[in-house]
């Protein structure tokens, strides 16, 4: 049993996300919509991947990100517009720049997991 946790604004990019993520053997997702609520949420149930999107109704994505980063080992899947400020401001992750095609998802879940046990072996 694989769960995700999807931290973006828009709900029809986000279920189109867990639709793709069922493809990786995904079965369960939670999707918030506020910094807090994705920290909350991680401390309640440990995703298996954190899916990061660039907006939020209330508070910071990447912010969100890397408190649960802080807290947790999980591989971080950045989704963005803005790939380069966001490297700068998020080292933990990969990043999927968009618009981007749904089918490069399985590639980059690979990369966010190698790039987490990279991390770990620091």
């Amino acid at each position: 049993m694989s769960h995700a946790l999807i931290i973006e604004k828009n709900i029809l990019i986000g279920e189109e996300l867990s639709e793709r993520l069922k493809n990786l053997g995904f079965d369960s997702f939670d999707h918030v919509f506020t910094e807090e609520d994705a920290v909350a949420i991680a401390d309640m149930r440990k995703p298996d991947l954190v899916l990061v999107g660039d907006n939020l109704e209330a508070g910071d994505s990447i912010e969100a990100a890397r408190r649960i980063s802080q807290k947790h080992e999980i591989p971080m899947l950045l989704v963005t517009n803005d790939s380069f400020h966001i490297k700068q401001r998020m080292t933990e992750g990969a990043v999927l720049e968009g618009p981007f095609a749904f089918s490069k998802i399985p590639d980059a879940f690979q990369v966010a997991k190698e790039h987490m046990h990279q991390e770990i072996a620091r």
